[in-house]
């Protein structure tokens, strides 16, 4: 027993000596080295909620899903980001004060958050809700309205609607204009309720309306007593409410359906004729009715999920059907009883302006009308904005530019997130962005403008990093896979990006799975070039045919150890030495392995279970022996051991490490080709509780002895890739989690 306490004892010891001297991130001082602009192709990522201002028809509000609050001057044709002060990016709802347009409050999953410079700054509201919590939400705001008639009064409703969850049954209400809050519908609906939409009556503010999962409900005294209001509905997952303004008894419901398989269709709008008390069928003719299978997503059924109503005809209403088979925008002119589609951006008799995202459809998932111009709408998808000024009869794209040799550019919506940006070894220009969802977009000019590359691609949706060849550089490969499943595989262009080709698949030797860490061996025979990848669940694989044949070196790498490679690296001087990084749990073998013989054996590195989440593994160009891991916060639920989050560095080769960033969460890191003491950490963090903001970018000039934030410009704190140009080590590289991409001139070496 007396040993085995003084194991216990060296071990902390030593673990104690690792960690020691780590800066914790937030201690970081503030820095001004780098001057950051905007760079993207416009579009993508979610479009969550969108408003009109009440006092200027050309004022536009969006709110996205991990890109946080756009602001437009121009209905949408221009756009510039402000989340200063926002503690959650992802804007769930958006409420304008109806008579000072200053004053402004999002609902977010942190929460309230409140402006009154129209969104220059921010402020996080939480007097009165909840305590925050630091592994989930604790009031999550599916929810937000004005009172219209006495503004000072607001009110907002708990739940996650996109995701379905956090329903608290609750309700809150503000009477200072959002300042401090109060619950005021405790015990009054099912607790489990989510609290998609509320609105208040416009000609009484006494009756304001709720949707929730568990159906409709109404006050009658300003939110005090709350009773479900639901008689005719067939259903009662409710998604959205629209009052009519010149009508107000009037109002109708969007019902999200259940059906499936041979189950009659139950959703679609409702409509009340008394203020909310009963309601009836408004699914006249056109309305689509398609029911998915069992087995088919929810999307493949048709649901309408937002509705408006003309603010000078209660009969006028536009809804917006989200199904991926029936997406787009329905409109009636008689109160429901006719429906026609008013967006067609296929086939014959178009109206759209469809724009450079065309992998899918115009799902609507949030709808304004102007309340001073009622003839324009908005409405966003998952990747797009449309707009019309004329009641649908033609739509605009409002995320992107379109330039003459048929390259595009973003104008500010910038809602995308990146895997990796890779700067070409020989053209000075030329950048290839790897993105999430839209796959691989190049760059002749700095990320001036784009031009899409996933020709032939069979799996587009993702790609997560390209290998060029020197000295044949029209000749590029790409890692591919789609999030969600392990789908994926290597593909190979020889004409610059314009097609490709998968040359990795199970018949040549490379199995199905998300492919990655794409590394040219250099040494071999141009042309014919040695390629090494790692393809996730199933570890590490050679072609030395340019990618037609391949076989797999995972030597005496088990099964488990090898499920998730995070990194790949090949030493420039010996072919045969190969280093790779396997994240997952410690014990089960994952970590930093080595081979000397190209994969005929494997080493481990580490020798102590300091990391477990690993992220990326970056080697040091001018000293193979000095290498850095970026982890994530991970807690082993066997060894109930929380392993820290961060940035490590190795000067041995591995053997022993030093925590020199304390973060929970460092996603990657760049070494400065003139200078190796200079690095770059790029911090990230998950939506999955409140306040999931990182620390952004951090520089140190010291090999990581002490650090400071280069944030100044910067838009967005979650940095998921951070690069280095090689001809001009002043020129960095990053991209985010929701607002593109950074391209930034570090004026300080």
């Amino acid at each position: 027993m007396r040993i085995f306490r003084l194991f216990i004892l060296f071990f902390i010891t030593v673990v104690s000596v690792v960690y020691a001297g780590s800066m914790r991130a937030s201690d970081a001082p503030n820095g001004n080295d780098i001057t950051w602009r905007l760079a993207g192709p416009g579009g993508g990522g979610w479009i969550q909620s969108i408003a009109f201002d009440p006092l200027d028809p050309d004022i536009l509000y969006v709110g996205c899903d991990v890109g946080g609050f756009y602001f437009s001057t121009d209905s949408g044709r221009t756009y510039t980001i402000r989340n200063n002060g926002l503690h959650d990016y992802f804007i769930e709802s958006i409420a304008v004060h109806p008579k000072d347009n200053n004053i402004i409050i999002l609902g977010t999953e942190s929460g309230i958050h409140r402006t009154t410079d129209r969104g220059k700054t921010w402020q996080w509201i939480r007097t009165g809700f909840p305590p925050i919590q630091g592994h989930s939400f604790s009031a999550p705001i599916g929810a937000v309205c004005f009172n219209p008639i006495h503004p000072a009064i607001v009110y907002a409703g708990i739940g996650r609607p996109r995701q379905g969850k956090n329903g608290k049954g609750t309700i809150y209400a503000s009477g200072d204009t959002g300042l401090t809050w109060r619950l005021v519908s405790a015990g009054q609906l099912p607790s489990d309720a989510i609290v998609s939409d509320i609105e208040v009556k416009p000609d009484n503010s006494k009756i304001i309306l709720a949707a929730t999962t568990k159906g409709i409900f109404r006050s009658d005294d300003e939110g005090k007593t709350w009773k479900s209001s639901s008689e005719g509905l067939p259903l009662l997952r409710v998604e959205e409410i629209a009052f009519a303004v010149s009508s107000p008894d009037v109002v109708y419901a969007s019902l999200c359906t259940t059906a499936r398989d041979k189950e009659p269709w139950n959703g679609g709008v409702y409509r009340s004729d008394d203020a909310g008390r009963t309601w009836r069928s408004a699914n006249g003719e056109g309305m689509p009715h398609r029911v998915g299978k069992a087995n088919q997503p929810r999307q493949m059924t048709s649901t309408i999920k937002e509705i408006v109503v003309d603010p000078r005809d209660a009969n006028v209403v536009y809804a917006g059907n989200t199904s991926w088979v029936t997406a787009g925008l329905l409109k009636t002119i008689d109160g429901g009883r006719h429906w026609q589609r008013t967006t067609v951006h296929s086939g014959t008799n178009i109206n759209m302006e469809y724009g450079w995202i065309k992998s899918w459809g115009p799902s609507v998932e949030c709808m304004a009308i102007s309340s001073i111009k009622p003839d324009s709408i908005v409405f966003g998808t998952s990747g797009h904005i449309f707009a019309t000024e004329d009641t649908g009869k033609s739509w605009q794209q409002r995320y992107y530019r379109q330039l003459p040799n048929g390259n595009f550019a973003g104008t500010g919506l910038e809602v995308t997130c990146l895997n990796d940006i890779v700067p070409d070894p020989i053209r000075p220009r030329r950048l290839y962005f790897c993105y999430m969802d839209i796959g691989l977009l190049i760059s002749d000019d700095e990320g001036h403008t784009f031009r899409r590359s996933i020709e032939s691609m069979k799996h587009p949706g993702n790609c997560f990093r390209v290998a060029v060849d020197p000295k044949s550089p029209n000749t590029i490969w790409a890692g591919t896979g789609e999030w969600g499943s392990n789908m994926g595989d290597i593909c190979r262009s020889d004409d610059d990006g314009k097609t490709w080709r998968v040359v990795g698949k199970p018949e040549t030797g490379l199995p199905v799975g998300q492919t990655r860490h794409p590394v040219l061996d250099l040494k071999s025979p141009v042309g014919n070039r040695r390629l090494l990848v790692t393809s996730k669940g199933n570890g590490i694989f050679e072609s030395r045919d340019g990618g037609d044949s391949w076989r797999c070196i995972n030597g005496n790498l088990t099964a488990e150890t090898i499920k998730e490679p995070r990194g790949l690296l090949l030493d420039p001087a010996d072919s045969d030495h190969i280093i790779v990084a396997l994240a997952g749990d410690w014990n089960k073998g994952a970590g930093i392995y080595e081979t000397g013989d190209n994969g005929g054996t494997w080493s481990r590195v580490d020798k102590e279970p300091l990391f477990s989440d690993i992220q990326s593994l970056v080697i040091d160009p001018n000293d193979l022996k000095t290498r850095y891991v970026c982890t994530r916060e991970h807690y082993d639920k066997n060894t109930r051991r929380m392993h820290p989050g961060g940035l490590f560095k190795s000067v041995d080769g591995g053997i022993t490490w030093q925590r020199i960033l304390d973060f929970r969460f460092v996603r990657d890191v760049a070494i400065n080709p003139a200078d190796s003491r200079i690095l770059y950490a790029a911090t990230t963090d998950h939506p999955y509780h409140d306040n999931p903001l990182a620390e952004g970018l951090l520089k140190s000039m010291d090999g990581g002895i002490t650090w400071r934030h280069e944030n100044t410009g910067l838009s967005h704190r979650n940095i998921s890739c951070v690069s280095v140009n090689p001809h001009d080590s002043t020129q960095i590289y990053i991209g985010t989690g929701g607002n593109s991409v950074f391209i930034g001139k570090d004026c300080r070496k």
